[in-house]
């Protein structure tokens, strides 16, 4: 007589796959960064910098950013009304979704150079974005108090913009 053939798994069969996918699901767990710090605020910094620079190339529009020790904004220059200050022929940009003010981590330290940091987000902006594609050059210094980690959002004065871990 012809034995019946086996259907399904062995429990051996089941622990071996049950070992392979947690050894695979620590393995990614453990490659994923931490999500906090200044490392993670400066990417996402860097990228809403990229984010300005080509609505700016998109919409042939000068746009600025005005950095405070603790908070930033985007804004573009007003060309409908003839402004009597500097600080006046800037508005905030208006980019739907995208959040173009923010405020920095309360346990960020936060330097720009050559630039100085501007007194309140009325002031003019000391970075800019302009139609071609040009940026201005600066370094922007993002380090948490009391950790070792340090990094800077630097441009050269054209895209790409870096993130260097100054470590």
């Amino acid at each position: 007589m012809i034995a019946p053939r086996q259907q399904g798994f062995t429990l051996l069969e089941v622990m071996l796959a049950i070992m392979i996918f947690a050894s695979s699901a620590l393995l990614v767990v453990m490659t994923i960064p931490d999500r906090s710090g200044p490392g993670v605020f400066g990417q996402q910094f860097k990228t809403l910098l990229e984010y300005a620079s080509t609505r700016a190339v998109m919409q042939g529009n000068i746009i600025g950013m005005v950095i405070t020790d603790r908070e930033f904004l985007l804004v573009e220059l007003n060309h409908n009304e003839v402004a009597t200050d500097q600080a006046a022929a800037w508005r905030p940009l208006d980019a739907g979704r995208v959040t173009t003010r923010g405020d920095f981590p309360e346990n960020l330290r936060i330097s720009l150079v050559p630039q100085r940091l501007a007194e309140s987000l009325a002031s003019p902006p000391q970075v800019l974005f302009l139609p071609d594609g040009e940026t201005s050059a600066f370094t922007l210094s993002l380090s948490a108090n009391g950790e070792q980690q340090s990094f800077d959002v630097v441009s050269k004065g054209a895209m790409p913009i870096a993130l260097v871990n100054k470590e």
